[in-house]
């Protein structure tokens, strides 16, 4: 039963999938569109903004490349954006890449529009003004960033990672093109299909799940089970990565209606303090959060085991429910993914900081297990 009888569901984005869909970029932009297209250097050096600007360049659009961003942005990067969204007298945003460059080009569009500083939208409901044209194109399987209501900021006086939260910001349009992403190293690969995963089990367990959020994270957890081994595999997996950016994508629209739980509560103080990539950060602390939540879900827990294709059948349902938290684990340690924070570069000393900062978090609220700072602590300890 999930914890709210009525709720809402919201998913404007028009999304386009399939070999090749970055030709259609230019047809899903408006005429005369003059789009600020935001990436960040390793894309250009890939070779893939250049599969994108060829479009807008066949179709005799003008538009002016942004890529002044890292992988945990900040306010500053925004800034410079939307002063060169000015500078180019730009009306439309295209975001290219991971979670950081759509999240980015979400962020200079309500400085465009809106004006002043990103610090001042930070948080739910400050976004007034419709966002100019956003089209966005993940080349990466793991953020959903392509279909959801947040841009992540992070933001040194609070050490965490902040959320500009509104429907305003859900980009119109999402490409998923996996010509763009087959060839990902295993590093990123990995880690950012277990944010996908993440994403997935968190919305799918967490308190806000409805039955339309439900079918949709449990089927994206059963395309990754299924799939991203496969896709970090070699650089040739083209239907294996077809699937992981449909899941990705899935996950996104799930987690967008439910908002996520402690593993995202946890990873953004993570990343923000230490500099740990946000895919890993989850990777790593999945399992532990998973096991902290187990008793609530059991359930849940023992579906998710399925999904990843435990073998469930004759067991307890506390006992399939266990079998979950070790598909993950082991997931991990087939992508080579550390099964403690240590190895991130985390240390033990700012267990405390980072604890007291996850509890301000929203999505503690939501997650199936009440969670206390004690409880917190404890958690941090054991990732370690």
């Amino acid at each position: 039963m999930p914890f709210q009888s009525t709720f809402d569901f919201r998913m404007p984005t028009h999304i386009v999938h399939g070999v090749g869909s970055i030709t259609r970029l230019a047809q899903l932009l408006a005429d005369g569109a003059r789009p600020l297209v935001v990436a960040d250097p390793g894309l250009v050096e890939a070779g893939i903004v250049a599969r994108a600007t060829d479009v807008l360049d066949n179709a005799g659009l003008k538009w002016t490349l942004f890529t002044d961003v890292v992988g945990n942005p900040v306010a500053k990067n925004v800034s410079a954006g939307a002063r060169a969204y000015a500078k180019g007298k730009c009306n439309a945003l295209v975001g290219l890449g991971g979670g950081s460059p759509m999240d980015v080009a979400k962020m200079i569009g309500v400085v465009a529009t809106g004006g002043g500083r990103i610090e001042q939208y930070l948080g739910a409901g400050k976004v007034t003004v419709d966002l100019p044209p956003l089209v966005c194109v993940p080349t990466t399987y793991g953020t959903g960033s392509e279909v959801t209501p947040f841009a992540v900021l992070t933001n040194p006086k609070t050490q965490n990672k902040d959320p500009v939260i509104s429907h305003r910001i859900t980009p119109g349009v999402a490409i998923l093109d996996p010509d763009l992403s087959v060839a990902l190293p295993i590093a990123l690969g990995g880690t950012t299909g277990m944010d996908a995963l993440t994403h997935a089990i968190e919305s799918y367990t967490n308190l806000l799940s409805t039955p339309l959020t439900e079918g949709i994270a449990l089927s994206a957890i059963e395309m990754i089970g299924d799939n991203l081994r496969i896709a970090c595999a070699n650089d040739h997996e083209i239907e294996a990565t077809q699937q992981m950016l449909i899941a990705s994508c899935m996950a996104g629209v799930a987690f967008a209606q439910t908002r996520l739980g402690n593993v995202h509560a946890m990873s953004h103080p993570v990343g923000a303090q230490f500099g740990v990539h946000h895919g890993l950060a989850n990777a790593v602390l999945l399992p532990h959060v998973m096991d902290y939540n187990l008793q609530t879900r059991l359930g849940k827990f023992a579906q998710i085991a399925s999904a990843l294709g435990e073998e469930t059948e004759g067991l307890s349902e506390y006992d399939a429910a266990c079998l979950a938290v070790e598909a993950v684990r082991q997931m991990n340690d087939d992508l080579g993914i550390p099964d403690g924070l240590k190895a991130t570069g985390v240390k033990a000393s700012g267990i405390n900081q980072l604890a007291k900062t996850a509890m301000q978090s929203g999505n503690v609220a939501v997650n199936p297990r009440k969670t206390t700072l004690a409880d917190m602590q404890a958690l941090f300890r054991t990732a370690m």
